[in-house]
């Protein structure tokens, strides 16, 4: 950047509350969309693994001489998909502990006001503790874990 820019970029006015305001909502609102994302794409990977797993355990009732290869599949599947939702999990924590950093211009509206207005920093672990638990995602893991545990104790005893 030259020293003309520069010169100029300084010069330029501090943003009032109102636009500041605007920064926080939008940023809010960005976070709210990401958290929701997040929620579903748990769901979508649920969708998408108990097909494949119950496919893996059909196939194996005509298909007897693929034991060992369809066994190490349903494995494969059900670990990735263990891996996959604490992925998720860890995203969506991030998610909500920047939407934690912008309710804090809510909750002490002074920030708006302070100099520099960093609505985005990095993540703190005070940023970390929520009010939200996503509880209802357990419930779809637990029991994708389990039909997958029941299937492949199936392919296992199926002669």
């Amino acid at each position: 950047m030259s020293t003309s820019a520069q010169d100029t970029a300084s010069v330029q006015p501090s943003l009032g509350p109102s636009e500041r305001l605007s920064i926080i909502n939008a940023l809010m609102a960005q976070d709210s969309i990401e958290i929701r994302d997040r929620q579903e794409a748990v769901f979508r990977l649920t969708y998408s693994v108990v097909p494949g797993l119950v496919g893996i355990a059909a196939f194996r009732v005509g298909h007897s001489d693929y034991k060992t290869v369809l066994l190490i599949a349903q494995i494969g599947v059900l670990a990735i998909y263990v891996v996959a939702f604490v992925l998720f999990r860890r995203w969506l924590a991030q998610s909500r502990a920047c939407l934690q950093i912008r309710e804090e211009f809510y909750k002490d509206p002074r920030l708006l006001y302070s100099e520099p207005f960093a609505p985005i920093r990095p993540i703190e672990e005070r940023d970390r503790v929520t009010r939200f638990e996503d509880n209802a995602l357990w419930l779809p893991f637990i029991v994708t874990l389990l039909c997958g545990l029941v299937l492949l104790a199936y392919m296992i005893v199926k002669a």
